[in-house]
């Protein structure tokens, strides 16, 4: 039977093991390792992929992954972008609006929504960057207004599948990036006025030490 099985094919037949060369190929369950890094919320730190969330960014980023990872003690979003050729390892946080107030001029951050139309926003940091605890390493000193746009977000993976019109959901987004190009704040006002605001790291690629498939 052994002979007639190698024969002609049969027998079980183990799936190639995946391979995971960066963000962009996380699914649901992976986990990675982070090298040791300037944002202390995340240095050295084991990671797992709890949930995935895809992007359109109005031809800018298209399907984009974006990951959140559980592992610490708040949920952090991993994902890879073009924003910075250099340092493509997206790593962002949320956080609340009473503690973007904290570390950003208010009056600064308010005229980003009541001047729409103004593309030439600066948001300055008014915190201390060596004192903001787990937000260390997410801060910049200032940033610009890199772009606003209609961008949409989606719960269905879009890599192997074309989705429909439907399974998008529209929002407004608005992207603040330091000239340095090492930090960022992203912005997401949807309908009915929620607002979520992340601060953003880019990071090299090898700053993620291990993948390992789910």
């Amino acid at each position: 039977m052994g002979f007639f099985k190698s024969m002609f094919g049969g027998g079980d037949k183990s799936p190639p093991a995946r391979v995971i060369a960066s963000p962009k190929d996380l699914n649901v369950g992976d986990m990675v390792k982070m090298e040791f890094a300037e944002q202390t919320l995340i240095s050295g730190q084991m990671l797992k992929v709890s949930e995935q969330i895809f992007y359109d960014v109005s031809a800018v980023e298209s399907c984009k992954t974006m990951s959140i990872m559980n592992g610490v003690d708040q949920r952090v979003l991993l994902s890879f972008s073009s924003v910075n050729p250099d340092r493509p390892l997206e790593v962002a946080i949320a956080v609340l609006p009473e503690k973007v107030f904290e570390i950003f001029n208010q009056d600064q951050f308010v005229a980003i929504f009541e001047e729409p139309d103004n593309t030439d926003h600066r948001l300055r940091c008014k915190a201390k960057l060596n004192d903001l605890g787990e937000l260390q390493g997410f801060v910049g000193k200032s940033y610009f207004q890199e772009r606003t746009n209609e961008a949409y977000r989606s719960q269905k993976d879009c890599r192997e599948n074309t989705l429909s019109e439907a399974d998008w959901a529209g929002f407004d987004y608005k992207l603040m990036v330091t000239d340095d190009r090492q930090h960022a704040i992203r912005i997401e006002v949807f309908d009915g006025g929620r607002t979520d605001v992340y601060l953003i790291a880019y990071l090299a690629l090898n700053k993620v030490e291990e993948y390992w498939p789910a």
